[in-house]
């Protein structure tokens, strides 16, 4: 076969968790065909954990494999012209929303993702989005390559590790707010009777108002920025509106959703908002949070069931999406690059 038959297929982050994300997919890439696995120089470190070589972001004209607005708009910059997108997280968009926040470009069928030729899925919400907005662009359903990467944890431990992770405070929609303000007196509480992990998106983390960071410092609880750290150790999940809620539940374990206060009940964006927000134990009031997880630690044959069925909205596939999504690149590649 040609060389112009085995396309080379680089790959572009800038942001820790989307390396997460597109990581499976470059493992599952023939390593004839990897080409330059981009990032800056500050996230180094975290493709020398996963063993991938790093390459600065630059020109060329070979297909880009992403995962968000933002690495759309660098590659874009830098002239690349064959793009594909792997949608990170669940694909949440904010449909029912209204002027442009209907169609944010970060999230699915959003505007300007014109120059993308591939997007990869999740589940079919974010797929039948994309094909509407870009009739002209192939769109393949392949699960979340994060899920093959995520550790299991087959004991529970005594006293049980309850987790809290929270969404940055994106000001979108309502549904978008984080309700990490709002849940902080649930964590102090929570934790006289549980060992507590404290985790958050990066933004939220480093947010100068917010200050997750410093609240669990000042509070003696122990925070980790790895969402693997946290996969390992916990035995419940937190989480207001963040697809690591999900990821988690993905591995077999209980967690509890928040409803923050912004979020409109009567409004449907679909997934989280709300088809899928039974894949835990639900709360609208911190008062009611230490009650919470212990009905999701008891983990009954309904919870599960819930569980499984929130699980199947949310992801086309659960297990094998890096291979899936490789598989999908290099076959899209290779119809840009014909004999």
């Amino acid at each position: 076969m040609g060389a112009r038959h085995r396309p080379v297929i680089d790959v572009h982050a800038r942001e820790r968790h989307f390396v997460d994300h597109l990581a499976p997919v470059w493992r599952a890439i023939p390593e004839a065909l990897r080409g330059d696995f981009m990032v800056p120089r500050e996230l180094s470190w975290r493709l020398e954990e996963l063993g991938i070589p790093r390459a600065k972001p630059g020109a060329g004209d070979r297909p880009t494999l992403i995962a968000s607005y933002g690495d759309l708009k660098a590659v874009r910059a830098l002239g690349r012209e064959r793009i594909a997108l792997l949608q990170h997280g669940i694909g949440q968009s904010y449909g029912a929303a209204i002027g442009k926040s209907k169609d944010g470009p970060s999230y699915s069928g959003g505007r300007d993702n014109h120059d993308v030729s591939l997007f990869l899925c999740p589940n079919e919400h974010s797929a039948s989005r994309w094909r509407t907005a870009y009739p002209g662009a192939r769109v393949e359903i392949v699960g979340c390559p994060k899920l093959d990467d995520l550790p299991r944890k087959p004991e529970r431990s005594t006293p049980p590790v309850v987790a809290f992770t929270f969404h940055w405070d994106a000001h979108v929609v309502n549904e978008t707010r984080s309700g990490f303000l709002q849940f902080r007196p649930a964590i102090v509480a929570a934790k006289r009777r549980w060992t507590i992990l404290g985790h958050g998106h990066p933004r939220l983390l480093e947010d100068r108002l917010a200050g997750a960071a410093r609240f669990y410092a000042r509070n003696g609880i122990e925070a980790t920025a790895s969402f693997e750290e946290v996969c390992r150790r916990a035995d419940v999940l937190v989480f207001d509106n963040t697809s690591s809620g999900y990821e988690f539940a993905a591995t077999g374990r209980p967690v509890v959703v928040l409803d923050a206060i912004p979020y409109r009940r009567q409004i449907r964006h679909g997934l989280r908002f709300w088809e899928a927000a039974d894949v835990g134990v639900r709360v609208d009031r911190r008062v009611k949070v230490i009650d919470a997880i212990e009905e999701a630690l008891r983990d009954s044959p309904a919870r599960q069931r819930a569980r499984e069925e929130a699980l199947s909205i949310v992801y086309g596939y659960r297990t094998g999406a890096g291979r899936r999504a490789a598989d999908v690149v290099l076959d899209w590649a290779r119809e840009l690059v014909p004999a």
